[in-house]
């Protein structure tokens, strides 16, 4: 594929500085937890520490952290660059997903409590312009072309991790979405379903992504409850994915990817505008107190276990 035919948009962008599951959860410790030593995230996370390792230096490469001694006494620490802090509203999305699916009828592994108005965060998207709540259905993609950025990245990235492994420590909605596009080519195929894709043909044609390796990612986002699976034709037997009400409801975290991405990895105008149909306006997602509407930071949220 050429580069003539093909563009990166912000979830490409974000998938390729942050990585896998693994990542996103160094990033929880980093944002919600404050840690900063090696040897914290490895107990905390219970990871082998070439995959810690790895994992970090992703990060680092992706410009989420920085290394280095607070001073010259202190042992080597990763810090937040003033992107990594940013990737707060991509961690909440995705805690506030699992807890509407996995946890709303016990206590979230989590509790976070908004400073402000002193109720549940329960983040949410709300419109800019009109600070309605973002669905899905209420966002259109204006992109000229269809082949978005598909450029492999280094074989390791595209592996999926043992999602088993993710919560072994402890129970964690964050942790828990993750299972949904916690490598590569999930988050790519998910990505395509939001943008109206829905054949078998048209992702492996769109992705560039070999046969067995797409099948394996549609089946695991069946089986996950994301994508349902369609027969549109008879004779032969053909099938099409069609997101299910849940995963429309994970809309949020690749927004969220996609605001992220478009801020810190393409300053300027969105590599795909959205546009909010209720109001008609550009959207510009603010992550908001589904207490109080107010916008949330890190700054103005309680972190409990």
């Amino acid at each position: 594929m050429s580069d003539i035919d093909v563009r990166p948009d912000a979830v490409y962008l974000t998938s390729q500085a942050v990585g896998n599951a693994w990542s996103w959860l160094v990033m929880r410790e980093a944002v919600l937890h404050d840690v900063r030593r090696f040897g914290e995230f490895q107990s905390r996370l219970d990871l082998a520490r070439s995959t810690l390792s790895a994992r970090l230096s992703q990060l680092e490469e992706g410009g989420l952290l920085t290394r280095g001694p607070e001073h010259a006494s202190s042992a080597e620490e990763y810090r937040l660059t003033a992107a990594g802090a940013d990737f707060f509203d991509c961690l909440m999305v995705a805690m506030a997903w699992a807890d509407r699916w996995y946890f709303a009828d016990t206590t979230p592994p989590l509790r976070v409590t908004h400073r402000g108005c002193g109720g549940p965060a329960s983040p949410e998207y709300r419109c800019g312009a009109c600070q309605k709540v973002v669905v899905a259905q209420d966002v259109t993609a204006q992109h000229a072309e269809r082949r978005l950025g598909v450029t492999r990245l280094p074989g390791q990235y595209h592996r999926a991790p043992d999602y088993r492994l993710l919560e072994r420590n402890r129970p964690c909605s964050i942790a828990r979405s993750l299972t949904v596009i916690g490598d590569w080519w999930s988050s790519m195929v998910v990505r395509e379903a939001f943008f109206g894709v829905r054949r078998f043909d048209e992702f492996r044609s769109n992705l560039d992504v070999s046969t067995n390796i797409l099948a394996n990612r549609l089946a695991h986002l069946v089986e996950q409850g994301i994508l349902t699976k369609v027969p549109y034709q008879k004779r032969p037997i053909r099938h099409e994915y069609r997101l299910t009400k849940k995963g429309l409801d994970y809309y949020t975290i690749p927004l969220a990817a996609i605001t992220w991405g478009d801020r810190w990895k393409n300053p300027g105008e969105p590599l795909v505008p959205l546009r909010h149909t209720p109001c008609g306006e550009s959207l510009r997602p603010v992550l908001s107190c589904g207490t109080c509407a107010a916008p949330l930071s890190r700054a103005e949220v309680e972190v409990a276990r």
